[in-house]
């Protein structure tokens, strides 16, 4: 069992790792590309997640607080999360 949660773990950080790259090679391809509909294409983003709105608080007696999680996945990020798959894969 314990070399099963080793490989989950493993998983998790490829992936993990595969997130952080492909968001550093969207700021990156952002930064190079002059502006026009190709930059437009790769760098749109769509933003997934909870908390945006402004009555999202949450009372429990005194304590008063509020919970948000979001992602921002764009088409460099997918491609990144599909490389670092595939490397998952290569080299499983």
């Amino acid at each position: 069992m314990k070399n099963k949660n080793q490989t989950l773990k493993f998983v998790f950080l490829v992936l993990f790792f595969g997130c952080i790259f492909s968001t550093a090679f969207s700021l990156f391809v952002g930064i190079i590309i002059p502006e026009g509909v190709v930059k437009d294409f790769f760098i749109l983003t769509q933003s997934l997640g909870f908390g945006h709105n402004a009555n999202n608080w949450y009372e429990f007696g005194p304590i008063r607080f509020k919970i948000g999680f979001f992602f921002d996945i764009s088409i460099l990020s997918i491609i990144g999360f599909f490389i670092a798959w595939y490397l998952l894969r290569y080299f499983k």
